[in-house]
Protein backbone atom coordinates (compact mmCIF):
# COMPACT_ATOMS: atom_id res chain seq x y z
CA UNK A 1 0.00 0.00 0.00
CA UNK A 2 1.22 3.07 -0.79
CA UNK A 3 1.46 6.29 1.44
CA UNK A 4 -1.03 9.10 0.61
CA UNK A 5 1.08 11.80 2.64
CA UNK A 6 3.10 14.12 0.23
CA UNK A 7 6.82 13.77 -0.25
CA UNK A 8 7.74 17.01 1.83
CA UNK A 9 5.67 15.25 4.88
CA UNK A 10 8.12 12.15 4.51
CA UNK A 11 11.05 13.36 6.91
CA UNK A 12 8.82 14.67 9.71
CA UNK A 13 12.30 15.07 12.58
CA UNK A 14 13.82 17.58 9.85
CA UNK A 15 12.90 20.52 11.99
CA UNK A 16 13.96 19.28 15.39
CA UNK A 17 17.20 17.84 13.63
CA UNK A 18 17.63 21.53 12.35
CA UNK A 19 16.84 23.47 15.56
CA UNK A 20 19.35 20.63 17.42
CA UNK A 21 22.02 22.82 15.36
CA UNK A 22 20.81 25.93 16.89
CA UNK A 23 21.62 27.48 20.55
CA UNK A 24 18.45 26.76 21.33
CA UNK A 25 16.18 23.72 19.79
CA UNK A 26 13.11 23.51 22.00
CA UNK A 27 12.34 27.59 21.23
CA UNK A 28 13.88 26.89 17.65
CA UNK A 29 10.90 24.16 17.29
CA UNK A 30 8.29 26.68 18.97
CA UNK A 31 8.95 29.36 16.75
CA UNK A 32 8.84 27.49 13.47
CA UNK A 33 5.21 26.06 14.91
CA UNK A 34 3.84 29.31 14.52
CA UNK A 35 4.48 28.86 10.62
CA UNK A 36 2.50 25.26 9.41
CA UNK A 37 4.90 25.61 6.13
CA UNK A 38 7.60 24.84 8.11
CA UNK A 39 6.31 21.32 8.50
CA UNK A 40 6.78 21.33 4.50
CA UNK A 41 10.02 22.25 3.96
CA UNK A 42 13.38 20.31 3.23
CA UNK A 43 16.06 22.66 3.35
CA UNK A 44 17.39 24.47 6.19
CA UNK A 45 17.62 27.46 3.76
CA UNK A 46 14.20 27.42 3.94
CA UNK A 47 13.63 27.51 7.56
CA UNK A 48 15.48 30.39 7.67
CA UNK A 49 13.65 31.86 5.10
CA UNK A 50 10.53 31.20 7.42
CA UNK A 51 11.96 31.95 10.31
CA UNK A 52 13.17 35.47 9.37
CA UNK A 53 9.54 36.37 7.90
CA UNK A 54 8.32 35.41 11.38
CA UNK A 55 10.71 37.50 12.67
CA UNK A 56 9.31 40.45 10.22
CA UNK A 57 5.90 39.58 11.41
CA UNK A 58 6.70 39.65 14.66
CA UNK A 59 8.20 43.54 14.31
CA UNK A 60 5.69 44.65 12.43
CA UNK A 61 2.74 43.25 14.85
CA UNK A 62 4.54 44.87 17.77
CA UNK A 63 5.45 48.48 16.31
CA UNK A 64 1.21 47.97 15.63
CA UNK A 65 0.58 47.27 19.42
CA UNK A 66 2.87 49.62 20.81
CA UNK A 67 1.79 52.47 18.12
CA UNK A 68 -1.27 51.86 19.80
CA UNK A 69 -0.61 51.87 22.97
CA UNK A 70 1.85 55.01 22.34
CA UNK A 71 -1.14 56.95 20.86
CA UNK A 72 -3.47 56.19 24.61
CA UNK A 73 -0.93 57.41 26.42
CA UNK A 74 0.50 60.86 24.49
CA UNK A 75 1.86 63.38 27.40
CA UNK A 76 2.73 60.63 29.74
CA UNK A 77 6.18 59.90 30.91
CA UNK A 78 4.66 55.98 29.39
CA UNK A 79 3.88 57.54 26.03
CA UNK A 80 7.08 59.07 25.65
CA UNK A 81 8.79 55.78 26.52
CA UNK A 82 6.78 53.71 24.15
CA UNK A 83 7.30 56.56 21.34
CA UNK A 84 10.99 55.27 22.03
CA UNK A 85 9.78 51.46 21.56
CA UNK A 86 7.71 52.36 18.92
CA UNK A 87 11.10 54.07 17.28
CA UNK A 88 12.97 50.67 17.85
CA UNK A 89 9.92 48.54 16.74
CA UNK A 90 9.98 50.72 13.09
CA UNK A 91 13.87 50.57 12.68
CA UNK A 92 13.67 46.77 13.27
CA UNK A 93 11.06 46.10 10.86
CA UNK A 94 12.66 48.48 8.39
CA UNK A 95 15.67 46.76 8.77
CA UNK A 96 14.73 43.24 8.89
CA UNK A 97 11.72 43.77 5.65
CA UNK A 98 14.10 45.57 3.27
CA UNK A 99 17.50 45.03 3.94
CA UNK A 100 17.26 41.22 5.68
CA UNK A 101 15.21 39.91 3.25
CA UNK A 102 16.74 41.08 -0.11
CA UNK A 103 20.02 40.46 1.65
CA UNK A 104 19.11 36.84 2.61
CA UNK A 105 17.19 36.02 -0.65
CA UNK A 106 20.76 37.82 -2.20
CA UNK A 107 22.90 35.51 -0.39
CA UNK A 108 24.16 37.46 2.02
CA UNK A 109 23.27 35.37 5.41
CA UNK A 110 26.17 37.29 7.56
CA UNK A 111 24.80 40.68 6.99
CA UNK A 112 21.38 38.88 7.38
CA UNK A 113 22.39 37.87 10.87
CA UNK A 114 23.42 41.23 11.66
CA UNK A 115 20.62 42.70 11.30
CA UNK A 116 18.56 40.29 13.03
CA UNK A 117 21.34 40.66 15.96
CA UNK A 118 20.61 44.54 16.12
CA UNK A 119 16.74 44.27 15.68
CA UNK A 120 16.68 42.15 19.01
CA UNK A 121 17.49 45.05 20.32
CA UNK A 122 14.51 46.34 19.87
CA UNK A 123 13.10 44.99 22.93
CA UNK A 124 15.68 45.66 25.05
CA UNK A 125 15.83 49.10 24.08
CA UNK A 126 11.92 48.90 24.88
CA UNK A 127 12.45 47.26 28.62
CA UNK A 128 14.93 49.93 29.17
CA UNK A 129 13.58 52.75 28.28
CA UNK A 130 10.84 51.62 31.02
CA UNK A 131 13.61 51.20 33.73
CA UNK A 132 14.93 54.61 33.29
CA UNK A 133 11.54 56.42 34.15
CA UNK A 134 10.77 53.66 36.77
CA UNK A 135 7.87 52.31 35.85
CA UNK A 136 6.97 48.51 34.69
CA UNK A 137 7.00 48.41 31.27
CA UNK A 138 3.50 47.12 29.40
CA UNK A 139 4.89 45.11 26.70
CA UNK A 140 7.03 42.95 28.24
CA UNK A 141 5.67 40.08 26.90
CA UNK A 142 6.17 40.59 23.33
CA UNK A 143 9.71 42.60 23.71
CA UNK A 144 10.50 39.00 24.98
CA UNK A 145 8.79 36.94 21.72
CA UNK A 146 10.55 39.93 19.36
CA UNK A 147 13.97 38.73 21.56
CA UNK A 148 13.40 35.33 21.06
CA UNK A 149 12.30 35.33 17.61
CA UNK A 150 14.84 37.22 16.10
CA UNK A 151 17.35 34.80 17.99
CA UNK A 152 16.14 31.76 16.28
CA UNK A 153 16.19 33.24 13.02
CA UNK A 154 19.45 34.64 13.55
CA UNK A 155 20.76 31.06 14.33
CA UNK A 156 18.90 29.58 11.34
CA UNK A 157 20.42 32.13 9.32
CA UNK A 158 23.86 31.46 10.92
CA UNK A 159 24.02 27.85 9.50
CA UNK A 160 23.90 29.18 6.05
CA UNK A 161 27.17 30.87 6.69
CA UNK A 162 30.11 28.78 5.40
CA UNK A 163 32.67 29.22 7.58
Amino acid sequence: MFSTLPAAHADAGFVSRTCKKTKNAAMCVAVLRDDPESAKVTTAHDLASIALQIAIDTADHNGAVIGDLAKKSQGTPQGDALNVCLGAYVDAAMDLDIDGRSGFDGGDYAGTSKLLSGAKGAGDACENEFKGIGKMPPVTAIDIMMTERCSVAADLVGLLIHK
